[in-house]
């Protein structure tokens, strides 16, 4: 660790001394539209909040979020090409006549949308000294019906604007998971309680509704944005070599890429459902590792496994942890029948 960052380090952790001692914080506002039918929307996709990887961490986040309180999270990373294909755009999702052809498309009953902090995400600090990178938190969630473009619940953090360095990393926390739960709950929402694991460094939440299995074929893509020099590929092998580890069969990632070349799949890495599918029958997959990592000595990272012909998530997880031993420990509890 050189010295410029152990300078930062010493500073912050003064100031987070400082900090601890005042209340910082934002005001969160969970609401629920009561002309809304909470049934009626379960299998959801969340809309990226935007591009760079601090923000395909947070969408990753919230779709752990969401898996953690009973929703069927479907993969739709690219919705904007998707729909463009069908001269339809996600704007659409607000309009009641365009609604339920969105959803048809992506598979969906419902979208989660966001709009993004325009903070930068900056390094946290514990009572230690311990840096993490901190997301700061959107300033807004909700969940339209795909049926009828209402607003089923909604998320603000419109105060959450100060420096809060005791938030550990995590945009999504558990003030926020226990208020939209309870929301849920006095709303009638009832849905079979996934299995959800967190430690001080990572969380994972499970499909209560498609379980993993041990000895299940998987593919990995490399990782968005990477460590500092922009290897994603040593990011996902890491976290493949993780899953192998805990049960699964894994397949080289440089013979996945190479298929992907010789069928001239999405350059994206075949994450259109169609191409994904195709990729699977090939390669003899049942599921692909994606996920997002930022940072170089100081780390946060967001890692999914996606069923190849349905999209829909098995698990999805995120941390802090730079050598994912913490994702390690968890990521094997969720096999079927465990």
């Amino acid at each position: 660790m050189n010295a410029g960052f152990k300078g930062r380090v010493r500073g912050a952790a003064l100031l987070f001394a400082a900090l601890a001692l005042c209340a910082c914080g934002g005001s969160l506002q969970v609401m629920r539209n009561p002309s809304a039918s909470l049934p009626s929307v379960k299998k959801v996709a969340v809309v990226p909040f935007g591009t760079a990887p601090a923000q395909a961490r947070i969408t990753g986040e919230w779709e752990t979020l969401l898996l953690s309180l009973g929703y069927r999270v479907v993969e739709r990373e690219n919705i904007e090409p998707l729909l463009k294909e069908q001269g339809l755009s996600i704007n659409g999702i607000v309009n009641p006549s365009e609604a339920p052809k969105i959803g048809e498309i992506l598979g969906v009953d419902g979208l989660v949308m966001g709009r993004p902090n325009t903070r930068e995400p900056y390094y946290s600090y514990s009572m230690t000294g311990a840096a993490k990178i901190s997301e700061p938190a959107p300033v807004s969630v909700k969940l339209l019906d795909a049926a009828t473009a209402r607003v089923v619940w909604s998320v603000s953090n419109e105060k959450e604007e100060a420096l809060n360095v005791a938030r550990e990393g995590r945009a999504v926390n558990s003030r926020l998971k226990n208020s939209l739960e309870g929301t849920l709950k006095e709303g009638g929402w009832k849905a079979a309680q996934p299995p959800y694991k967190e430690s001080s460094g990572a969380a994972i939440a499970f499909n209560s509704g498609l379980r993993a299995e041990k000895g299940m074929r998987v593919g990995a893509y490399a990782f968005a944005g990477g460590n500092d020099n922009g290897d994603g590929g040593a990011w996902a092998d890491k976290a493949a070599s993780m899953l192998l580890k805990a049960g699964y069969d894994v397949v080289d990632r440089q013979q996945l890429e190479k298929i992907i070349q010789e069928q001239k799949l999405s350059a994206s890495g075949a994450t259109r459902a169609q191409d994904m599918a195709q990729l699977g029958k090939i390669a003899g997959l049942r599921a692909v590792l994606m996920g997002t990592a930022s940072g170089g000595q100081v780390c946060a990272y967001h890692v999914k496994l996606v069923d190849v012909e349905t999209g829909e998530l098995y698990w999805s997880a995120y941390g802090e942890d730079c050598r994912l031993d913490q994702f390690s420990e968890l990521v094997g509890t969720g096999f079927s029948g465990h």
